[in-house]
């Protein structure tokens, strides 16, 4: 993967423009919210990268490294989740064969570094560390999407031991939204209403609460989000499919409940913005994909049908992004291939020994 970005050559448009001045003014020791729309985790992050470099495309490079973190993150937390290597193999094929998160970094999305955070308090949660609670805000504020997994470790929210941890997230969370009330007046410059809408003045973006409505369209554009290939979506239709089977039918699957309880919060949020995106849902995605694994796993055929439609997802993505960045399209495919060649290995070198209820 580090191979495969340094085969590319980011160009930041759009938000990521946004995010790298916030960077660069908080570098210098401005905090900026006025000048700068957006939800900035990803920016603060960024800095410490600037303050080495002096790169103007610092954050589309520290998404490329969170993204580096997060294939032993899946691959560990997708272990831990069933107890068992082969699964971890599994998680790391479908981390490859998600291609938007890493794509659209080179434009300075955030969606790799949201991946990271979702992986990260998914692995903290099921080991229920202590330090979860400040994974999630900080998560919060990179997206605040990250802010649906609540119910995973929502339990330990209120242990007594464990509370000042949960004060020092919902501080985090508390001081960002002051300062940018403080400097504009609403909790967060929002990045995406109106910006369809005519010329978009980015010097007084509107507030995110004018994100938010009630109306019919929200809950259907769910459902189009989760499985029409055109609208960018995260991962193979069929793979959603398979997830949510098995979250249905597997009761004895430990942390279903918790689950479902974090993917219909995702859902809700969604169903009452304005706009939508198909990358609103990465939490309810990565949940959906990691509780497919079972099916895809006892079913080779499953498999099969996982790697052909995953071609669906990447095409779309490569169209609308992937060819600013890549030289071709055979190269920016080299995760499929990737992912391709783990299914191999794990098939030819690894034991069979993967018992499931699904």
């Amino acid at each position: 993967m580090a191979v495969y970005f340094s085969l590319g050559q980011p160009e930041l448009a759009d938000d990521g423009i946004q995010y790298q001045g916030f960077t660069e003014s908080l570098a210098r020791g401005v905090v900026d919210f006025k000048s700068y729309y957006g939800f900035m985790g990803l920016s603060i992050l960024s800095v410490i990268l600037f303050w080495l470099t002096g790169s103007h495309f610092s954050v589309a490079y520290t998404s490329m490294v969170l993204v580096l973190l997060s294939v032993p993150m899946v691959y560990l937390t997708v272990k831990d989740i069933y107890n068992n290597n082969r699964a971890g193999i599994y998680g790391l094929i479908i981390f490859l064969l998600t291609p938007y998160p890493y794509t659209t970094l080179m434009r300075g999305f955030q969606e790799g570094a949201l991946l990271f955070f979702i992986l990260l308090i998914v692995y903290a949660s099921i080991h229920k560390k202590a330090w979860v609670p400040l994974v999630w805000a900080f998560g919060g504020i990179v997206k605040p999407f990250a802010l649906t997994l609540l119910p995973l470790f929502f339990s330990e929210f209120w242990n007594r031991k464990k509370i000042k941890w949960v004060l020092l997230g919902l501080s985090i969370g508390f001081i960002y939204l002051s300062v940018s009330y403080y400097q504009v007046g609403h909790p967060i410059n929002n990045a995406a209403i109106n910006s369809y809408q005519g010329e978009f003045n980015t010097g007084n973006p509107p507030p995110l609460v004018e994100s938010f409505t009630v109306g019919i369209k929200g809950p259907l554009r769910i459902g189009a989000n989760l499985l029409l290939a055109y609208r960018k979506i995260m991962v193979s239709p069929f793979l959603i499919l398979a997830g949510l089977w098995v979250l249905w039918r597997d009761k004895k699957f430990k942390y279903r409940n918790i689950f479902i309880c974090s993917i219909i919060l995702n859902f809700l949020l969604l169903s009452f913005m304005t706009f939508s995106f198909s990358k609103y849902l990465l939490p309810a995605t990565t949940l959906i994909s990691l509780t497919a694994i079972p099916f895809i796993m006892k079913h080779k055929w499953a498999t099969y049908v996982f790697l052909a439609d995953s071609i669906t997802v990447f095409w779309p993505i490569w169209s609308f992004f992937g060819r600013e960045y890549w030289p071709n399209v055979w190269i920016y495919l080299t995760p499929f291939y990737l992912g391709i060649a783990l299914f191999a290995y794990e098939q030819l070198f690894t034991k069979h020994n993967f018992n499931t209820h699904s």
